[in-house]
């Protein structure tokens, strides 16, 4: 059935439609046989709410949920690809922050069922309905899991979704303002849970603090500069002219949370507004998560949109994809950088027989500036956009769901650019959780999903270390991370080695606000440690 838009709205707002800018003249050539069964996506689609100046507003229009975010995006996509809900038999959602930490637990309640709740704002009843795990690399994953369904028969139509408000449900608590936003559904589905697979963090890590990600990407970012033998204001500028151009492209984006545009300097300087957080991040350069924003992908077979009267010009193929999981940071071959992430990006590539010079758009991960400078460095991309929504800094942070939006402006651009190849890279954790996708509107044979055993066994493979379960003696500091609160250090914790090569964390002992700025300014970089087994946590001190 196809849609009429005039038909669509939602709780009383009107719709924003997906921006996929459709002036397509080219002659779409498939350049091999397609099956019927052959898995596309059709339809795209994307929301953003600002928080009002007057919250008496909320009197009249209440404020978007989760829920809400990711439903208005579902409403967009099924408009984009021109379907009615009754159509859906498959539904994924991508967890919500407030259902993954306690740090982010919502307060006015939430729907029983978040997948079904999204069905119910689009008009579906889907026999399939799935509330995925925690990570970044969920929206790529879903794809790929609903393009498998989609090919074995298991499906006919797909939506994956998935919504934040977390600026809205933190202005509410600052201003007292209570909202419902609980929501009874009925129906099968399927909690995954907030985890699966081998786990990110250790007992070792939680005992010594380590409980979120800045910490662990601190340690990567240190462990990158003094791979590269830069002082911390050379890093700083370094990483600064590497994110900088994806503020230019946040601002020019209708669904970007945050429209500043920052200089290099700008991001680079410290100052009260761009405060230090942990070593050697300032606020400027790292994910901010207080948006609303929801995105969502609607997907079918070939057969299936040719027999629903989806237009050839919607149509965009998952050409490859890849996904892996990294060992915990201690067992990392290197801490600068993850070889899961290159084993990754480099397996979608094969599976969609291409190369990095043949992708003309990227949408890469950006929450902290290595994840960024790793992909920039393996694509041969410096220079080179490495954002088409505006990077998680700038564009805004949504939660697991970023990389969604990310998908949905690669498929944009595809279509937009017939014959060219787009590339949506999804990171959870601490660049412990991989994946890939390779877009195209032109399809050929291929393997499409590389093999996910294979990649495991690479990874495995990567030389470890070991852990000091009991670590004493001299040391060398293998990288460092200083935590601020409110911009002023307050405490250091070490990743060591020993003189066998084992690994430890520790926490910094007899050390000043002084000793605090100069380790966070990189003025102790070749300092040696002094390392003894503790209780909950270990025991450091520079010598």
């Amino acid at each position: 059935m196809r849609l009429d838009e005039g038909k669509w709205l939602l709780k009383g707002k009107s719709i924003v439609p997906a921006r996929n800018g459709l002036a397509i003249t080219a002659t779409l050539r498939h350049t091999a046989f397609m099956q019927d069964n052959t898995p596309i996506l059709i339809g795209v689609g994307q929301y953003m709410e600002p928080v009002p100046e007057d919250l008496k507003y909320w009197d009249s229009e209440p404020a978007g949920s989760h829920a809400d975010m990711a439903g208005h995006a579902a409403v967009a996509a099924m408009m984009d690809a021109g379907l009615y809900g009754e159509s859906v038999d498959w539904m994924a959602s991508v967890r919500t922050f407030s259902d993954s930490s306690p740090a982010y637990a919502c307060p006015f309640g939430g729907p029983n069922k978040f997948p079904l709740a999204v069905a119910a704002r689009i008009g579906a009843r889907p026999a399939t309905a799935i509330y995925d795990v925690i990570g970044g690399q969920s929206p790529q994953t879903l794809v790929a899991e609903a393009a498998q369904a989609l090919m074995a028969g298991e499906a006919r139509v797909a939506v994956i979704s998935g919504g934040e408000a977390l600026a809205n449900m933190r202005a509410a608590q600052r201003s007292g303002v209570t909202l419902e936003w609980s929501e009874e559904h009925e129906g099968a589905w399927t909690d995954r849970g907030p985890f699966s697979g081998a786990m990110i963090v250790s007992q070792t890590e939680l005992a010594h603090g380590l409980m979120d990600a800045m910490s662990y990407y601190g340690f990567i970012e240190t462990a990158r500069r003094l791979r590269a033998g830069r002082t911390v204001d050379a890093h700083r500028a370094y990483m600064a002219d590497l994110i900088a151009p994806m503020s230019d492209v946040a601002a020019q984006n209708p669904y970007a949370m945050f429209s500043d545009q920052f200089t290099a300097d700008e991001i680079a300087t410290p100052t009260a507004a761009n405060r230090n957080l942990i070593s050697p991040y300032l606020k400027n350069m790292v994910a901010k998560d207080g948006i609303n924003q929801g995105a969502a992908v609607v997907m079918t077979t070939v057969g299936t949109a040719r027999e629903l009267g989806v237009p050839e010009d919607k149509w965009v193929y998952l050409r490859g994809h890849a996904q892996g999981h990294e060992n915990l940071m201690l067992d990392r071959a290197d801490l600068s950088r993850s070889v899961a992430m290159d084993i990754v990006i480099a397996e979608s590539l094969t599976a969609a027989n291409v190369v990095p010079s043949d992708i003309d758009h990227a949408d890469i991960y950006s929450c902290f500036p290595c994840v960024v400078d790793q992909a920039a460095t393996q694509l041969d991309r410096k220079g080179k956009s490495m954002t088409l929504t505006g990077g998680l800094p700038f564009f805004g942070g949504p939660g697991n769901n970023y990389t969604l939006h990310g998908i949905c402006e690669v498929i944009a651009s595809c279509r937009r650019a017939p014959g060219s190849i787009g590339l949506a890279h999804g990171n959870g954790g601490w660049m412990s959780k991989q994946a890939v996708g390779i877009y195209s509107t032109v399809w050929e044979e291929g393997a499409v999903f590389a093999d996910a055993g294979d990649i495991a066994t690479q990874i495995a493979a990567q030389s470890k270390p070991g852990q000091a379960n009991t670590p004493s003696g001299m040391a060398t500091m293998e990288s460092y991370i200083v935590q601020h609160k409110r911009g002023e250090p307050v405490g250091a914790t070490v990743i060591g080695q020993l003189e066998d090569g084992k690994r430890f964390y520790a926490k910094l002992q007899d050390i000043d606000a002084a000793k605090l700025t100069a380790l966070a300014a990189g003025e102790m970089d070749d300092a040696r440690l002094k390392v003894e087994t503790a209780m909950p946590a270990n025991k450091a001190w520079i010598i």
